[in-house]
């Protein structure tokens, strides 16, 4: 008594509640472990996928995968370019095919595109099992059927875009011609001219095909028009939702090509006859027995026809048949889809686990024994995949 209390000092620590569960960063890793070629721009794409509003930042998965040992590649010191940017969206379109793309069981495959120079938005894009002219237009039909028409359109010198001899007047510059565009072109050898769309060639590489390869290996009778509705998914986040630095803001590429104030819009008005443009024109000679043969298919024709020379309209569908401008008949087409094709080559699951492939002995599984898989090659032909009821289950290197 008479004596001032003693106060024992008291640490109190605030501790902050874990805006994310714990799970959620796992799912974090085993994403980026999966395939390590992922960016932290891939992974929320996909964590949005599965998680929809309750997603971390790309800023903060970037923070994790740093923490735990993922860090991105040291930059490398290289010389810089001069950067040039058209004002307006459409006033400059930039048009280029990737090089070969491999892609599993599907092949080799073509990336035909179309971006917008000002704002990065990617108006047309498709893939393709070859690189012919035809696949040009059809995707600058569905970029300017779905945004109008640019004031120009910037290719490189490939014989898609200018004749060999470097004169205009092929099918290319002749569309361009009637819808009002102007067709420019880079200087050869000059691939920085369309950098802008190199660049997002190379963003495709990075973050939609590793995700898309590991999808085919799952999945390997997918068709080309399945590829092609997975890559249209991506390319709407990429135009919609990933942030681009180059832009300002950060905003995405749509933000700023529907919302820049001086945004060119010159609607397509004219009624273009597409099949003129994109299809192919053939000529053939009626047999005896009223038939005709065209790209390995035979035709029927009604009678009267024999020994006539009659024009062949190839579209997308089906084939059209002229006799002095008056159409004779139709032919639906066989539908042609890109899917590994061939001999499968089945093998049984000898007793100690191996199955043999092209003399040699690989080992699977001895608990699968007497089991029927099939095997396939790797598009690079590195490696064996062996399937069981269509299931992905081994991953074998070859010998």
């Amino acid at each position: 008594e008479g004596q001032s209390p003693v106060y024992q000092k008291v640490n109190h620590k605030r501790k902050r509640e874990k805006k994310y569960p714990d799970a959620t960063f796992e799912r974090i890793l085993e994403l980026k472990v999966e395939m390590p070629a992922r960016s932290a721009s891939g992974i929320h794409r996909l964590l949005l996928q599965e998680l929809q509003a309750d997603c971390p930042s790309i800023s903060t998965i970037r923070k994790f995968l740093h923490a735990k040992g993922y860090s991105a590649n040291k930059s490398v010191r290289r010389a810089g370019y001069i950067k040039f940017e058209r004002g307006k969206p459409n006033d400059l379109w930039q048009i280029d095919i990737a090089g070969v793309q491999t892609v599993g069981t599907l092949g080799k495959l073509y990336l035909i595109a179309i971006l917008d120079d000002c704002s990065r938005f990617v108006v047309g894009a498709q893939y393709f099992p070859s690189q012919i002219g035809v696949n040009v237009l059809s995707v600058v039909r569905d970029a300017v059927m779905g945004y109008g028409c640019p004031n120009q359109l910037l290719a490189d010198n490939g014989t898609q875009f200018r004749n060999v001899t470097k004169d205009l007047g092929n099918r290319y510059t002749r569309l361009l011609t009637s819808l009002d565009i102007e067709p420019i072109y880079s200087k050869p050898y000059h691939p920085q001219s369309k950098g802008k769309l190199e660049r997002w060639f190379g963003t495709v590489i990075r973050m939609f095909l590793p995700d898309v390869r590991l999808e085919v290996k799952k999945n390997p009778e997918i068709y080309l028009h399945e590829f092609n509705t997975l890559f249209r998914t991506w390319l709407e986040w990429y135009n919609y939702k990933k942030q681009h630095r180059s832009l300002p803001g950060r905003k995405a590429p749509a933000h700023r090509y529907f919302n820049h104030p001086d945004r060119i819009y010159r609607p397509l008005t004219a009624q273009v006859n597409w099949n003129r443009w994109i299809n192919t024109y053939a000529q053939r000679k009626v047999t005896k027995t009223n038939q005709l043969s065209f790209k390995s298919e035979i035709i029927d024709i009604q009678p009267g026809y024999a020994g006539c020379w009659v024009d062949l309209l190839e579209l997308e569908r089906q084939i059209e048949i002229y006799f002095h401008e008056e159409i004779v008949c139709t032919h639906q087409k066989q539908p042609l889809e890109i899917r590994p094709g061939g001999r499968k080559n089945i093998r049984t699951i000898a007793q100690n686990g191996t199955v043999k492939y092209r003399k040699h002995f690989y080992t699977v599984d001895y608990k699968l024994a007497r089991k029927k898989v099939e095997i396939k090659e790797s598009a690079d032909g590195r490696e064996l995949l062996i399937y069981l009821n269509k299931i992905l289950i081994k991953q074998l290197s070859r010998k």
